[in-house]
């Protein structure tokens, strides 16, 4: 197949996908659907195909956030009530949890959350000789709930959230002060009235994540349809004899990224020994919507974890070699996570390419709302990466 009509059966197998399923809350009938179907399709062009269920705890990952909400405004009830030790505690105990599940997607808050079963899906098509390397090509099939700050003045997004944890950080720390000062009234006063104010911006929090799940056209599903197409690809190839000398391709869906990577960890930990056995590579695809934005991670996991430099500075190679420009950069703090690093973590060579602008201030405009469909998935952002990826996958088998 030419790289137009690959493009052309992504579009339409992520569009067949989400017409016949819908949005797909990690851990719902929906995503587990899909991920049925995937694996019935894979079955047609792999060596070898694969369910692996795991389970996650449905709204955990973004749990510390209403809990921070509810521990500030107790905060300030503790201020005016004149026990400071309370509020510096309660405002201590939200931040340990943001730090510890969402800047490191720790399961801190995971057993207080209903028990959901997810579906990661692979294929795997051997090589005409034994394996020297294995490369996995990754997208996710579940899709998130509908973030309310992106469609209600998301050019405040930035304000809202770090403002209202920097509200937060500020009251543990006055807090702290008054259980040493409370003796200085104007101070105490001072200090309760400032942490009062800041309940107008904390306590939008509330209302950050909808009840609505978004069609996660752009993510995620359109990088699984890329990985699959990959896959067929090369599986055509190799019934023509022409196929990889000596790697193996998987052809990766995970399940619930969403959730706190719940689903690449899940498989991560399942494959660990397999990643010491023999070189592995993680091509991760997410939110590939504009071609004049691809770029590759260096790191991921709000930058705490690093990825493969050199592999993301080989793949920008190859895009370049193809007339495709991309770059290189740092997955920015506070702004989430990719599969790619629960992978990173064991061992693999991982990086993840994106295809839309990444900070809290400059998203795709249909990132996490009810208007992530295909009319908003550039044809030759897909394209690109399904060129690049398949050069890099030739280029390796040597």
């Amino acid at each position: 197949m030419n790289s137009k009509t690959m493009q052309k059966e992504v579009f339409d197998r992520t569009e067949k996908l989400i017409q016949k399923f819908g949005p797909r809350l990690a851990g719902s009938m929906a995503s587990l659907d899909t991920a049925d179907a995937l694996y019935e399709e894979m079955s047609n062009f792999s060596d070898h195909v694969h369910k692996e269920d795991f389970f996650l705890h449905q709204g955990a990952f973004l749990g510390w956030i209403r809990l921070l909400v509810l521990c500030y405004l107790l905060g300030i009830l503790g201020l005016w009530l004149n026990y400071p030790i309370i509020s510096f505690l309660l405002a201590l105990l939200s931040i340990v949890v943001l730090a510890l599940q969402f800047f490191l997607y720790l399961p801190l808050l995971d057993r207080f959350y209903p028990r959901k079963q997810g579906r990661n899906i692979y294929g795997v098509i051997e090589p005409l000789e034994p394996a020297k390397r294995q490369i996995i090509v990754s997208g996710h099939h579940d899709s998130s709930h509908v973030f309310n700050f992106f469609i209600h003045q998301p050019k405040l997004y930035n304000l809202r959230t770090t403002g209202s944890i920097a509200l937060v950080i500020m009251l543990t720390i006055t807090s702290l002060v008054l259980v040493f000062l409370n003796q200085v009234p104007w101070l105490t006063l001072g200090i309760q009235i400032v942490n009062t104010l800041g309940t107008l911006l904390v306590g939008q929090m509330w209302f950050f994540s909808s009840n609505k799940v978004s069609p996660g056209a752009g993510d995620n599903l359109i990088a699984s349809s890329i990985a699959w197409t990959l896959g067929k690809h090369f599986f055509h190839l190799k019934e023509k004899g022409e196929g990889l000398k000596s790697t193996r391709l998987i052809l990766m869906s995970f399940d619930a990224e969403e959730e706190g990577l719940r689903g690449a960890r899940a498989y991560a930990k399942k494959h660990e020994h397999e990643f010491k056995e023999i070189e592995t590579y993680l091509l991760n695809i997410d939110c590939i919507y504009d071609e004049k934005e691809l770029f590759f991670l260096t790191s991921d996991l709000n930058d705490f974890v690093p990825l493969d430099e050199s592999l993301a500075n080989h793949l920008k190679e190859v895009g370049a070699s193809l007339g495709i420009p991309t770059k290189t950069q740092k997955l920015s703090f506070l702004t989430g996570g990719t599969d790619a690093a629960e992978l990173a973590k064991k061992g693999v060579k991982a990086t993840t390419m994106i295809g839309m602008p990444w900070t809290n201030s400059s998203r795709s405009h249909v990132y996490h709302t009810p208007f992530d469909t295909l009319e908003h998935v550039s044809p030759k952002a897909v394209e690109d990466t399904l060129n690049i990826y398949q050069e890099f996958i030739k280029q390796k088998d040597v």
